[in-house]
């Protein structure tokens, strides 16, 4: 990048210039559009009246590649110049514009800085108000699954590890993170939270999730959004939009990245929608972003009964859809529903995707469309009323730009690191001990830290690059004392490095003989020390969103991938303790491990800081109180494994046996332990639509102080339609001292008994009910519940 470039735009574009209201355009001064004090359905109606065919377009396409029509291909700078060649009508949206996306460099240097990138967005805006004939801003979007994807910001563990947490709260404050670090550097929009379920865990895109249950991702998704946007509409001026994704993914086939979603209208409705419709009604989510897939034989991008009667019928969705990445264009090149790109913009647009993202390509072939009369302009008034929507009450007429002081500072901001960590120690799950954890600090000890994940700082997919991180070897060495000696050996590469972001890094296998050699001398190593720390698991290579047939991300196994397997039974064949720490995107199958190690911990990708948190937990300073927002298999063979099946499904066992977990949806250790009590009724028979007061006395019976998950199902026990055998519907995490004892509440509204009948009615049926309350889905206690 030519830095004096940067220097001068950034004097031009100082703080105190920034901050200042936009110029109205000369033509359009005084219109009721460019009225901050008018309604915004006038403004909206006013500003659609003004505009051609080709602005309306305009304003339903978005470029990331694409930037590179608008800037200096040797600097990297905006110009103005190519800007009014390439986008005379203006552009809607900008997707990523903190990356060199459309850049010679960028496969080298991934980001620009914050100051590059809020100097490239202010020159964007600036742009496009003063020099487009209406002055319409953009909206800028980011990927903010788990944190803001660009240089420097905060990365928090990826969703899995934020489901286990089970501490909606905690979430809603991290995400509140997230949006700020956003909108201070101008972006509007957030793609994120991911509510799909976490039903097939050899879809690599099970890093995204926050579980396998819809009324726990449901209340996840509800606090990511609350976080990114606020509690109130409209957004402040801190917050951005949030993009729910992926509307629907459902449960792909064989577990392969876009498969069909091949499922029952009940299915979709009792498991699928319900964590999009609680994030919409509760949380009131600003958009929506269609899955690449087919939902019950329609692509999703292209289903008028799934954006429409769904979308904005059953669940009254109000708000604009976001095409997925070429997902318009996939209805061509993928499915194979439409003859090229303008058929494609014609089945898109007419079901209902608002905006066609990332590049705009299909829906380029819109006005020839309108004009022939293949689309109706109704239907783009429509859809550009719903962007046009967002700009004005995100006020970017008023302030289109951005303070690059108040950009850089809040990613220098202490809360953030401080509160990854608190995130990754909450998503810690304790799986098994036999007594051995926690360990003392300060005891001199000799300690072989082994396996390929014992040094990076594993931050899963859609990440940015952190100012800090911290492995877990540098997170052990900043925690013990100084009589403690450290090893460490990989062990086993999981694959071949190589340069780039981890999902454009291709598998390459590590010969043998190679990882022979690492595995004798972590032997040599482990025969040497006291005590094992061996942190496997996966790596963002074999655990991501399968994008192209030479970038897969699914997998037809759940065990250690590669020479793992090899190493674990070499590390437990040398006689010592051993913790096993996995660090993984997925649940695995890893029953040699879980029964030879002396205890084992879920670390998921913790994030920047996850190295301290490994430690915390480790040595005793955090008491783990995670539980598994995911049931994980014995087998892969036992899949689905969810825990809330129908009761047909285990009316027979498999010729080997029963099936069962390895370990179940909901479970957790402590290093102390608790007693929680049977839920306990205001009366036995109440009166169906009537809110349900569930009490349940929890203990803590242990040593210390701790965090257990109270978590309350039901079931139905006769129903006209088959009903899940346990139903999950309220969930707290508490924190307990030593001997404490408390009563916890919960209020169970009517919507928590009701169910789509056999009529596909929602509705309560009057009967029985279990009330189950414990601290997993296989340890409840009971009582009976008659609705009448």
């Amino acid at each position: 990048m030519n830095h004096k470039i940067q220097l001068t735009r950034r004097t031009l574009l100082g703080s105190t210039f920034l901050i200042m209201a936009a110029p109205a355009a000369a033509a359009v001064a005084g219109a009721t559009y460019r009225d901050p004090n008018a309604p915004v359905a006038d403004r909206i109606r006013d500003l659609l009246s003004r505009m051609t065919l080709e602005e309306k377009v305009a304003q339903l396409q978005c470029i990331w590649f694409g930037k590179g029509k608008m800037v200096n291909a040797a600097t990297g700078a905006f110009d103005p110049e190519k800007a009014k060649a390439a986008f005379p009508n203006g552009i809607g949206q900008l997707a990523r514009p903190s990356d060199n996306a459309g850049l010679k460099e960028f496969g080298k240097n991934r980001f620009r800085t914050s100051e590059d990138a809020v100097t490239f967005l202010n020159a964007v805006q600036r742009f496009l108000v003063e020099q487009t004939r209406l002055g319409i801003p953009a909206l800028f979007h980011e990927e903010t699954a788990h944190g803001l994807a660009v240089k420097d910001a905060t990365m928090l563990p990826t969703p899995t590890g934020l489901g286990a947490t089970w501490d909606p709260e905690l979430v809603e404050q991290g995400f509140a993170l997230v949006g700020r670090q956003a909108r201070l550097r101008g972006i509007t929009l957030g793609l994120s939270p991911v509510i799909d379920l976490l039903r097939d865990p050899r879809w690599g895109r099970s890093e995204e999730f926050f579980g396998e249950d819809p009324f726990h991702v449901g209340e996840m998704g509800a606090a990511a959004v609350r976080g990114l946007q606020g509690r109130t509409r409209p957004i402040a001026s801190d917050r951005i939009f949030s993009v729910l994704k992926h509307y629907v993914h459902g449960t792909p086939q064989n577990g392969l990245n876009v498969g069909p979603a091949d499922m029952s209208e009940r299915m979709l409705r009792e498991i699928y929608l319900p964590p999009f419709q609680h994030a919409i009604k509760a949380a009131h989510a600003a958009a929506v972003m269609p899955a690449y897939n087919e939902v019950a034989g329609v692509p999703a991008h292209a289903s008028t009964e799934l954006l429409q009667q769904t979308g904005r019928g059953l669940m009254s969705f109000g708000g604009p859809y976001f095409s997925d990445y070429n997902g318009v264009r996939e209805l061509a090149s993928v499915h194979r529903i439409a003859a090229g790109a303008a058929d494609a913009a014609v089945l898109a647009i007419t079901a209902g995707v608002d905006v066609d993202m990332p590049e705009g390509a299909s829906y380029a072939h819109l006005p020839p469309l309108v004009r022939e009369g293949k689309v109706s302009e109704a239907v783009i008034d429509a859809a550009v009323s719903r962007v046009l929507a967002l700009k004005f009450e995100a006020g970017l007429f008023e302030r289109p730009y951005a303070d690059p002081v108040r950009a850089a500072r809040v990613l220098k901001d202490p809360a953030g690191p401080t509160l990854a960590r608190r995130l990754a120690q909450r998503s810690m799950v304790l799986l098994k001990n036999d007594g051995l954890l926690p360990l003392d600090a300060k005891q001199p000890r000799r300690i072989a830290i082994i396996g390929p994940n014992s040094t990076k700082a594993m931050r899963g997919g859609y990440s940015g690059e952190p100012a800090q991180e911290v492995g877990v070897l540098e997170g052990i060495r900043a925690a013990v004392g100084k009589s403690v000696v450290i090893e460490q050996s990989d062990g086993v590469w999981i694959t071949q490095p190589g340069e780039g972001a981890p999902e454009t890094v291709m598998i390459r296998t590590v010969p043998p003989a190679d990882n022979e050699r690492r595995i004798a001398d972590a032997v040599a190593v482990a025969k040497r020390a006291d005590l094992v720390i061996l942190c496997v698991g996966d790596n963002e290579a074999v655990t991501r969103e399968a994008v192209t047939g030479s970038l897969p991300g699914d997998r037809n196994s759940l065990g250690l991938y590669g020479d793992q397997d090899a190493l674990v039974e070499a590390v437990l064949g040398c006689d010592k303790p051993v913790v096993a720490v996995l660090i993984n995107g997925r649940p695995l199958t890893i029953g040699k491990l879980a029964n030879g190690a002396s205890a084992l911990i879920e670390a998921w990708y913790p994030g920047e800081q996850g190295g301290h948190a490994v430690a915390d937990v480790l040595f005793g300073k955090v008491n783990p109180g995670g539980k598994l927002p995911v049931t994980f298999p014995a087998s892969v063979g036992e899949l689905p494994a969810w825990y809330n099946r129908h009761p047909s499904a285990d009316k027979v066992p498999y010729v080997e046996g029963k099936r069962a977990p390895l370990f179940p949806f909901g479970f957790g250790l402590s290093y102390t332990s608790f007693e929680v009590s049977e839920p306990r009724l205001p009366a036995a028979n109440l009166k169906a639509g009537e809110t349900v007061r569930v009490e349940v006395d929890v203990t803590n019976t242990g040593s210390r102080e701790g965090d257990e998950v109270v978590q309350i199902y039901i079931r139905d026990m006769i129903a006209s339609a088959p009903r899940a055998t346990l139903e999950l519907k309220a969930f707290r995490r508490i924190t307990l001292g030593k001997g404490e004892r408390r009563t916890v509440v919960f209020d169970l509204a009517p919507d928590a008994f009701s169910f789509w009948d056999r009529n596909m009615e929602w509705r309560i049926e009057p009967g029985e009910f279990k009330i189950l309350a414990g601290n997993s889905s296989t340890n409840l206690k009971e009582t009976t519940l008659t609705l009448t």
